[in-house]
């Protein structure tokens, strides 16, 4: 099973979105050593996450090369395809509740959603490119992970189909990522990938 994931969070960000996504990587990395493979595409790496998962024999790091490092954002968006069909990888997973555009058919495609308010970025236009990108992730997504049931609703309140939604998270905590969880996602994988 070789998984991409869209790890600007894991890579970048402090704090409760990056560390759930951290976590959920390395849950699954270890649980799953024989039969799992990650590949974290990512336009640049936080110097306190660059060594994260470097203990990781089934974790590697995917940056942009040669010319797309002038424009990261847009190889990460739109040049991503030529990479995941390169790679032969089987799914791609949107942690950053995007995912890259004109995907194809061919990768499976989940979308983690942890609320459909305000983005981590605080600027107007900021805010508005990244609800833009989160429409499309979620029209485009095979499947739609809601961390919680009230983000389900937010979800649906929001036009996502409803037979696309799953909620996956902890009751308590929606943003801990638990033996559990993780299991969850596994299942989920494997159901997508008919496995």
């Amino acid at each position: 099973m070789l998984i991409g994931y869209d790890a600007c969070n894991a890579l970048r960000l402090d704090g409760p979105l990056g560390d759930y996504s951290r976590n959920l990587i390395a849950s699954l990395a270890d649980s799953h050593v024989k039969d799992f493979r990650a590949i974290l595409f990512c336009t640049h790496i936080n110097d306190n996450y660059s060594r994260h998962f470097s203990g990781y024999s089934n974790i590697s790091t995917y940056l942009p090369a040669g010319g797309a490092k002038m424009m990261p954002e847009v190889w990460l968006r739109y040049h991503l395809n030529t990479v995941l069909r390169q790679e032969k990888v089987q799914l791609m997973h949107g942690l950053n509740e995007e995912l890259p555009y004109h995907i194809g058919r061919e990768v499976k495609t989940v979308v983690t959603c942890y609320g459909t308010g305000q983005h981590h970025n605080t600027s107007l236009p900021d805010s508005m490119l990244w609800r833009t990108r989160m429409k499309y992730a979620f029209s485009a997504a095979d499947v739609v992970v809601a961390v919680s049931e009230a983000v389900r609703e937010s979800l649906l309140a929001n036009g996502v189909s409803e037979g696309k939604v799953v909620v996956i998270g902890d009751q308590a905590d929606p943003m801990r990522v638990t033996p559990a969880v993780a299991e969850q996602y596994r299942s989920l994988y494997s159901r997508l990938l008919g496995k």
